[in-house]
């Protein structure tokens, strides 16, 4: 689950890492409270709390930059996800609607959203045969796709296209470490098109092919 998360992604993005502290804080909180939300749904409180507390203690210098008033808009912005999920929806919705969407306008960058999207998109989906033009049709749904293609690039330093192969390499070398899953099974799980690319792919960008990665990692671990 941990490849999932929003805010496992922010110290990457540029629109992230160049905000102020102040800003950052609200952004992070931003993203702590969506990761939260699939705690909940998955109706696991308890796991979702320690990881807002883990998150928050983790970043608590930044966390002090925050005055009680935006702490609080956070905590009302909050309820207003909590609210369309279910746990609170008797109270009167308008209210923390028009909040988050202050709130809203205040922390997202234009870039940062579309980006972190997009990459929850491929993590998700690393398991089925993942193309750009999947990506743009998703992307879509929220914003322009050539605009996002863009600010991908700009966000991440490499193409859609780039991230997709990277991902899926780095899902097949944990695969060889944590697995005993043969090569020919882990090029299928993958949707290599078929062996001998997987290996081109692997070799390109790992340097070794799958056979040897999994030799030296095997040695490494049993030294």
């Amino acid at each position: 689950m941990d490849d999932l998360f929003y805010t496992r992604y922010l110290d990457h993005l540029k629109s992230y890492v160049h905000q102020t502290p102040e800003k950052k804080a609200i952004i992070l909180l931003g993203y702590i409270q969506r990761d939260f939300l699939r705690y909940y749904r998955r109706g696991d409180l308890i796991d979702g709390f320690k990881f807002i507390k883990e998150n928050v203690k983790r970043n608590a210098d930044l966390m002090r930059h925050l005055s009680i008033t935006q702490i609080i808009s956070q905590i009302h912005s909050f309820v207003d996800d909590l609210a369309h999920e279910g746990i609170q929806n008797h109270v009167e919705i308008y209210p923390f609607l028009e909040l988050q969407q202050k709130y809203h306008n205040l922390s997202f960058s234009s870039r940062l959203e579309p980006t972190l999207d997009i990459i929850y998109y491929v993590n998700t989906n690393i398991y089925h045969k993942v193309t750009v033009k999947d990506v743009l049709i998703h992307a879509n749904q929220y914003c322009n796709p050539a605009r996002a293609q863009r600010d991908f690039k700009a966000e991440m330093n490499m193409s859609i296209s780039e991230f997709i192969s990277a991902k899926k390499i780095s899902t097949a070398q944990k695969l060889l470490r944590e697995t005993d899953d043969s090569v020919q099974k882990i090029a299928e799980k993958l949707k290599f098109y078929d062996l001998n690319d997987f290996s081109k792919q692997f070799k390109r960008k790992v340097g070794i092919s799958p056979l040897m990665y999994r030799k030296n990692n095997y040695q490494e671990e049993n030294k």
